[in-house]
């Protein structure tokens, strides 16, 4: 079975868990577009063995792509590493345990809701409370009441049954995990259930937040803890993507957690690519060669690349823009592959009503942060 073209182990041993306004759904892992179940409450039981999670693992036995998957197919097909190449990495190679044949799953994808202290431009109320005044002005006509209910309480995770069975938490989905105390009870309870020391741990963070000795005290109690930092680009141009933060303090707060972070960790940035800051990405990467190539422990980080979605995406890109990139960026075979992968065109027209009207409301101005990139978008 591992064998099989579409293959992965997400499918077999994961299960992502999304809150909503209208219930908790589930899909294999955090980046599959749609879900196949939803229910009132955290019911991981119920739906693992249901039909269209066996439909999943029936595609995979007859070499049929799933469409959900298309974001893994695609990264594939242009040789950057998909999620799904990662997973692979880490139930072999570092787990060691291949087993599929499983009635609950190994891993969760767990969201922690949308509490977050910023608001980035990339993003919105689905995935974070700050954003909830400056969405009422961008579209007046939506309910945001829909983004203001309590996912915490719905989205709680107590089962010991299904817990005795984790070795992969993946803390994600929008929000700043560190915020709340949803992840270290979490983490308590997967303790109580069958202890932490073979469980791989890790969170989509934005930098923002120090963990606290009782989270670096559990931490240590794990098999590992990676840190994903969502950092998109550096300076003046970080404070504008990611509203609500500051370059400085994050520089001084990631130089804090080389420092108190234990033994059993390692850093992961994560950037997510877009109009907002394609054309500055060797910037941000000749930061992270300079300043945190690897953690204390001498464990390299990763530098991760990921397409960006909604109104700041890049579907085209003039041929001649195209090339400027690519001249831009010799030496930076990562970034050559991105513009390589874009389509000719142009289609930044939804892009520019988005931002301009952003502005508008902060009282910001993407041009003047981005006057090079501007003048060719």
């Amino acid at each position: 079975m591992k064998n099989k073209k579409y293959f992965c182990y997400e499918i077999y041993k994961n299960i992502s868990i999304w809150s909503t306004q209208n219930g908790v759904k589930y899909n294999p892992c955090s980046i599959y577009n749609g879900s196949y179940a939803t229910t009132d409450t955290v019911d991981i039981a119920k739906v693992w063995n249901n039909s269209v999670h066996q439909d999943l693992k029936r595609c995979v036995e007859t070499d049929t792509p799933i469409s959900g998957c298309q974001v893994c197919y695609d990264e594939e097909a242009v040789g950057r590493k998909s999620r799904r190449q990662s997973v692979k990495q880490t139930w072999e190679d570092f787990l060691h345990d291949t087993n599929i044949d499983l009635d609950k799953p190994q891993g969760i994808d767990y969201s922690v809701g949308n509490l977050c202290n910023l608001k980035c431009v990339i993003c919105s109320p689905h995935n974070s409370t700050a954003w909830i005044s400056d969405w009422e002005k961008l579209y007046p006509e939506d309910n945001i009441e829909s983004f203001k209910y309590n996912k915490n309480i719905q989205n709680l995770l107590s089962d010991k049954d299904t817990l005795s069975n984790i070795r992969s938490i993946h803390f994600h989905g929008g929000g700043e995990p560190l915020l709340s105390n949803n992840h270290y009870d979490l983490l308590v309870k997967i303790k109580e259930a069958k202890g932490l020391d073979d469980v791989k741990v890790f969170y989509n963070c934005n930098g923002t937040i120090i963990p606290t000795q009782q989270v670096l005290d559990i931490w240590e109690e794990c098999l590992l803890v990676e840190i994903y930092l969502s950092i998109d680009d550096i300076g003046k141009r970080f404070n504008y993507q990611r509203t609500g933060a500051d370059w400085n303090t994050l520089v001084a707060n990631i130089k804090t957690m080389e420092k108190i972070l234990p033994h059993n960790h390692m850093f992961k940035i994560n950037c997510v690519w877009s109009y907002l800051n394609l054309y500055y990405i060797n910037e941000l990467y000749d930061w992270y060669q300079a300043n945190l190539p690897t953690n204390r422990y001498g464990d390299p980080v990763d530098f991760i690349l990921q397409k960006g979605i909604g109104p700041c995406a890049i579907s085209q890109l003039p041929a001649d823009t195209k090339d400027l990139l690519r001249q831009k960026f010799i030496g930076y075979p990562q970034l050559t592959s991105i513009v390589d992968s874009i389509p000719d065109g142009n289609s930044s027209d939804q892009f520019w009503t988005y931002v301009n009207r952003l502005d508008q409301i902060r009282n910001t101005s993407f041009n003047e942060v981005c006057p090079e990139w501007s003048k060719l978008i």
